[in-house]
């Protein structure tokens, strides 16, 4: 049985709920020697036992701390430690995240500090506490945690002690409801003044994803000549005296004109996994933890279609991966991040078989956590020499600081972007020293890597690839794939990115009625609902299109106004408009043919571009089909008939959109 295992069941009451053992009634000799976690972390080897202050577990960087507390609130918060580690909220249900449990553990030792000043040595105690004694102390708590300020403590103080009633340790209703009482208004105000992440204005984001694109291809320019020089310092390994590695991992095996060579490939190589990170957060939508898990062998080529690999884990060595789609360009840039990352793996082989013994340690658990690890962002591209590391937090001196790679200045157009999103400000962050502050002409803008998942979201409304139920649907292969374990931790992931784009919705809307009332008037409606459309407004406006003036509208934007407010079954797809909503049952958007003759299909010159591709992709089809031999032709004929179906569903449509064109 594992140290892990053991300490539960030392600890733990696991029957459906969890309940903690008392404190009273456990061996505490058995249970402060159990190893916990014993591995090697990015250059020393770490050890874990139960009797420890600060908990570190395999995979992350952070710590728990359990000191400053008197011992009974030291068990009860370890014990909650494991029961959320290993269980979650019930026997069988998903553990939760390390962070997670690192944040809730953080906010109930806080509150532990603050009840032993009033002779309140554990969270149990709390049962028995009469109730105007604790409506003081938490009077008390609220005042001298400033809320008003930090309004952000209360919510973390309420889901914390949520897990006090979870677990069955306060069963004192008076307790959560005074909490409630006095918190829960704080946690309205976190709500009130809350701004959600800047999206990073269109120019601005075509500048970094070209400036990135490049970079990609200048590297692929000189990927092979620099494996070659690398290879060759890898191949001198072996025959080198013992003495030049007893302070470092640095390898002098290359002559004068070859070490002139590697100095010129060595920004390029450098600076690829920031470019690299960039274009997985710009084209994934994963968050920063989800990128910087991405192993070695993330990148995935099915027949020209490109995903990204990544492995979700608990706390056994069981691991389950998701597919992330994304496009050529981020397949291109990883697997060169591959080829590069394979190149320092053989390095570290190289080294510790004929040179362990002498190298420094720090340096020799460096190499053996770079074997384990094998994280695609975990190897720093030393020229000659060897070493890797583990990120889990953006830091300012890290190789993923994007503000480092990329200066680019706001324009007037940029900041009217942001100001009509109602995002123009230069942080979130309240420790920035321009949080909330607004851009002004000729500000560089602050990237940061939340912003990237945000505009990854807001792609997806703007360009009417999907409303929300689309996205859901689009991205049900993540649930699917996952067994019951991981189902809600990948569910939870998505479900944040769907909530992104709630914010953009309204606007959007407004956006889109605009664009089916602009191209109402020129005529250019396409599909049965845009002409139903076309006679509807024209019956509105009195058959006036062009002011919008009737007894109901003083003008267009009246009209607009209100259908927008008004419309709330709209769903936006990448070849049209459908008014029907989450009630059609039509999802296969690669099919559109069944919607061209649906009363509730729009489609404007916006989408023209979309069929115009429909019609080139099924005539360059049917070409090809026409050459296969009878019996394949029989064989596919579904296949033929759907590609002429689209066919005339794009030929009806693109007649309709360009007609008056045509006319004039």
């Amino acid at each position: 049985m594992s140290g892990i295992a053991k300490a539960v069941e030392e600890c733990l009451i696991i029957s459906g709920y969890i309940r903690l053992k008392p404190y009273e009634k456990i061996n505490y000799k058995n249970l402060a020697p159990l190893i916990l976690w014993d591995y090697i972390r990015s250059n020393q080897h770490q050890m874990t036992v139960f009797d420890d202050n600060s908990w570190y577990s395999q995979g992350n960087k952070l710590s728990i701390t359990f000191n400053d507390i008197d011992d009974e609130f030291k068990y009860q918060l370890k014990a909650m430690t494991l029961g959320m580690y290993t269980q979650g909220s019930a026997e069988g249900m998903d553990p939760l995240s390390w962070l997670t449990i690192r944040r809730v553990i953080a906010n109930l030792k806080r509150l532990a500090k603050w009840l032993t000043r009033y002779n309140i040595n554990s969270f149990s105690d709390i049962n028995n506490v009469p109730e105007l004694k604790l409506r003081n102390i938490i009077v008390e708590l609220v005042q001298a945690s400033n809320l008003q300020k930090h309004p952000s403590f209360a919510q973390s103080v309420l889901s914390a002690i949520y897990w006090l009633k979870l677990y069955g340790i306060v069963e004192s209703d008076s307790f959560f409801e005074l909490m409630n009482e006095y918190f829960m208004p704080f946690t309205l105000l976190k709500s009130e003044r809350r701004n959600k992440h800047s999206i990073i204005p269109v120019q601005i984001m075509k500048q970094v994803l070209k400036n990135c694109e490049m970079h990609i291809e200048a590297a692929e320019g000189v990927i092979d000549n620099w494996c070659v020089l690398q290879n060759k310092l890898n191949a001198a390994i072996p025959n080198l005296p013992a003495s030049e590695f007893r302070k470092t991992t640095y390898i002098d095996g290359l002559n004068k004109e070859e070490n002139i060579e590697l100095d010129g490939y060595y920004l390029l190589i450098k600076n690829l996994r920031c470019y690299t990170f960039v274009l997985v957060l710009s084209y994934t939508g994963m968050r920063y933890s989800e990128a910087m898990a991405l192993t070695d062998d993330s990148a995935i080529d099915k027949n020209g279609k490109y995903y990204l690999k990544s492995l979700l884990s608990k706390t056994t060595d069981d691991t389950q991966s998701l597919e992330w789609i994304t496009n050529e360009i981020v397949y291109r840039a990883v697997t060169l991040m591959e080829r590069v990352n394979l190149v320092y793996r053989e390095r570290a082989v190289l080294l510790l078989q004929h040179h362990g013994e002498v190298l420094p340690f720090k340096r020799k658990l460096n190499l053996e956590f770079g074997l384990e690890q094998r994280t695609l962002f975990g190897v720093s591209p030393h020229k000659k020499s060897c070493e890797f590391s583990i990120h889990t937090k953006a830091t300012r001196n890290g190789f993923n600081n994007i503000n480092k790679m990329f200066s680019i200045a706001l324009t007037e157009e940029d900041i009217d972007e942001l100001n009509r999103m109602g995002c123009n400000y230069q942080s979130v962050n309240y420790k920035h020293k321009y949080f909330k502050q607004p851009y002004k002409k000729g500000d560089y803008f602050n990237f940061t890597a939340h912003q990237f998942r945000h505009t990854f979201a807001w792609f997806l409304v703007a360009n009417r690839l999907g409303d929300l139920d689309d996205i859901k649907y689009q991205y049900k292969h993540l649930e699917n794939m996952m067994s019951l374990v991981y189902s809600q931790r990948g569910y939870e992931s998505m479900e944040e990115l769907i909530r992104l784009t709630e914010s953009f919705s309204e606007f959007m809307l407004s956006q889109t009625m605009e664009d089916m009332v602009t191209a109402a008037q020129d005529g250019a409606l396409a599909g049965k609902g845009g002409q139903n459309f076309i006679s509807k407004l024209t019956e509105i406006l009195s058959d006036d299109l062009t002011t919008g003036s009737t007894p109901h509208f003083n003008n267009m934007q009246e009209l607009l106004t209100f259908a927008a407010k008004h419309t709330n079954n709209f769903r936006g797809l990448s070849h049209g408009y459908c008014t029907k909503g989450a009630e059609c049952k039509v999802r296969n958007a690669a099919d559109p043919s069944h919607c061209v003759w649906c009363d509730s299909y729009i489609a404007t010159p916006r989408h023209l571009p979309h069929w115009i591709v429909i019609k080139k992709r099924c005539e360059a089809q049917l070409a090809s089909f026409d050459k296969f031999p009878s019996e394949l032709k029989q064989r596919f004929k579904a296949f033929s008939t759907a590609l002429n179906d689209n066919l005339e569903a794009a030929n009806i449509i693109i007649n309709q959109l360009t007609i008056k064109v045509k006319e004039a």
